[in-house]
């Protein structure tokens, strides 16, 4: 299956920038700082990833993976930008293919103790609340999908993050959810008020 459909089946977008909640011209440590907070949602023996099935939290790993190895190459980059085509490495193609061990070699310094003592510090900080205003930026208000990428999203972390989405929308808010019905309350007005023989025209 081609990396975009699998982006949309496991994390509902295909675009590859939305997968890790940046826009297309964050630069290499943006997209690598984004990857590393994604991927531990769904690294192998992480807490995180006990409400899923493992096989579900392994795929998601696999397709952050393939996606950055994407994003973070100048040339399938490009070939991706211009003509929306993936581009991956036969390697990445194999059964076998050490996911994990390739992980390490990307953030070498990412052990289990600097792992568990960065989600500690991340919780419930000024950097986890920026992270959560750009992903309601970028998604517009979609709620789902703001839970679906903010790093600590637990069911124990859910309700501590969405009453942060809920100060977010009252204080800030640029997606009125009345927007389209206030437009229809209008059109219903400049109907009621329009000459009689017209509103008859328009019947007829």
């Amino acid at each position: 299956m081609e990396l975009t459909k699998i982006c949309a089946k496991y994390f509902h977008c295909s675009n590859l920038y939305e997968v890790f909640g940046i826009d297309k011209n964050a630069d290499r440590r943006s997209l690598k700082k984004a990857y590393f907070k994604r991927s531990l949602r769904y690294h192998p023996g992480l807490v995180s990833v006990r409400s899923q099935t493992d096989h579900e939290a392994s795929e998601k790993f696999k397709t952050l993976f393939k996606t950055y190895s994407i994003l973070s190459d100048h040339e399938r980059k490009w070939v991706y930008d211009t003509t929306r085509c993936v581009w991956l490495d036969e390697e990445l193609l194999r059964h076998d293919f050490d996911w994990v061990g390739h992980w390490r070699l990307t953030f070498k310094k990412a052990n289990d103790e600097a792992i568990i003592s960065f989600l500690n510090k991340y919780r419930g900080s000024q950097e986890e609340t920026a992270d959560i205003k750009q992903l309601f930026r970028l998604y517009k208000g979609n709620v789902p999908k703001i839970m679906n990428t903010v790093l600590c999203s637990t069911p124990e972390d859910e309700n501590r993050i969405q009453d942060i989405v809920q100060f977010i929308i009252s204080a800030h808010n640029p997606y009125p959810v009345k927007h389209t019905e206030e437009k229809k309350s209008v059109k219903r007005n400049a109907l009621s008020e329009e000459n009689p023989k017209k509103k008859r025209h328009r019947e007829l």
